[in-house]
């Protein structure tokens, strides 16, 4: 199922913040085998460094970022590439996009623990070769959620702004419910929210899993 969210009209949507929200993607049992794989990979997450654009270099800075991550998705990268696949054209359709490689590219897994966070950035690397054009973030937790926060803001095209003469807002926070996937355009600006989660229990993370559809042409390249 396609819908939108809060921002309205197909045209708000187009203008604003362009993006899609996917649910009930891969089901209950799916859910389930992925919040074992990640309880069964646990001290396989790495610390997620962040890009320097100046100088290319990546590091560590839990000021920017804070969270951690994995590339091994157990049985679960093909499925999952696999609906990414499937949900191309009504993207393509929804964004009124065409230049994509419908092949999803760089899967891992992020996990969000209590106090993680990532601020505003955009997901395009200073390389034509490699431009991503679409993002894609697949939600997975548990059932009912036990964190809050955490939510995926969306700054409107161009830049961020303080809002419109119209009083709509300067920006959209998706809820980051299980089993929903959101697909938005790479070079909007966004940022995952504070997170919190009272048990500090792994388990009780926030999960994603993300991926991303690059320019026609573009080679596969390390995110």
């Amino acid at each position: 199922m396609v819908t939108n969210t809060e921002s309205g009209s197909r045209d708000a949507v187009a203008t604003r913040c362009p993006h899609v929200i996917f649910r009930d993607v891969l089901g209950a049992k799916a859910v389930a085998g992925l919040l074992a794989h990640v309880a069964a990979t646990e001290a396989d997450f790495k610390p997620r460094e962040v890009l320097d654009r100046e100088t290319g270099h990546r590091s560590i800075d839990v000021n920017r970022r804070r969270s951690v991550w994995n590339r091994d998705l157990g049985g679960f990268a093909a499925p999952i590439a696999a609906k990414v696949r499937k949900i191309i054209a009504p993207t393509f359709d929804r964004l009124q996009l065409s230049d994509v490689v419908p092949e999803p590219k760089g899967l891992e897994i992020n996990a969000y623990g209590d106090g993680s966070q990532f601020g505003a950035h955009v997901d395009n690397i200073n390389q034509v070769a490699k431009l991503r054009m679409l993002s894609c973030v697949y939600y997975f937790s548990m059932t009912p959620r036990r964190f809050s926060g955490g939510e995926l803001r969306i700054y409107p095209l161009p830049t961020l702004s303080a809002g419109d003469s119209d009083g709509s807002p300067a920006f959209i926070d998706i809820v980051p419910e299980p089993d929903t996937m959101v697909v938005f355009l790479s070079w909007l600006r966004h940022e995952v929210r504070p997170v919190s989660v009272p048990s500090k229990a792994w388990i009780d993370s926030r999960f994603t899993v993300n991926c991303w559809l690059h320019r026609a042409g573009s080679p596969d390249g390390t995110p």
